[in-house]
């Protein structure tokens, strides 16, 4: 009855094809854009850590020079200097783990061998045995810092991909 003498408003079929064919290309625009969106903080952020990531290989090779020889004090000024670098990083980006990296370079300072090392050995002041725990726990510390260093730029790699 009333239902019958209501007038009958349809879309027309071409209306409702526009409708969606225009919706799907609104979500692929709004897609686009949360993906250039995502890409460019991707990018921002590889740019910001990548500073930290060439000082890590900074300190892995002056680790690899250090490997090679007994480390006295004037040895270590180029860690010292690098070490003071991370600290500065671990600043900029306290979530990644550059306080383990200062921690085990501390390490490895403490394990410097004595000045004129050679001298005092025969004077017998200092044992061969004592030498020797003192290059054994400088090998352990370089390990330590390796895989400590190793560690955060594996973070990184993860942040910026």
């Amino acid at each position: 009855m009333l239902g019958s003498n209501a007038p009958q408003e349809s879309f027309s079929s071409t209306w409702t094809w526009a409708a969606a064919i225009s919706l799907i290309g609104l979500m692929v625009s709004i897609g686009f854009t949360v993906y250039k969106l995502r890409k460019r903080r991707a990018t921002e952020k590889a740019e910001r850590l990548k500073p930290d990531y060439q000082l890590l290989d900074e300190v892995a090779v002056i680790l690899d020079k250090l490997a090679d020889m007994p480390a006295q004090k004037p040895d270590l000024s180029s860690l010292s200097e690098l070490r003071t670098r991370v600290k500065q990083a671990e600043r900029r980006s306290p979530d990644l783990r550059f306080g383990e990296i200062m921690a085990h370079i501390d390490v490895y300072q403490k394990t410097v061998l004595p000045d004129c090392f050679g001298k005092k050995l025969s004077s017998k002041r200092i044992t061969l045995e004592e030498l020797l725990a003192l290059s054994r726990e400088q090998g352990s510390a370089i390990t330590e810092i390796r895989f400590a260093v190793h560690a955060v730029q594996a973070e990184i790699d993860r942040r910026t991909e």
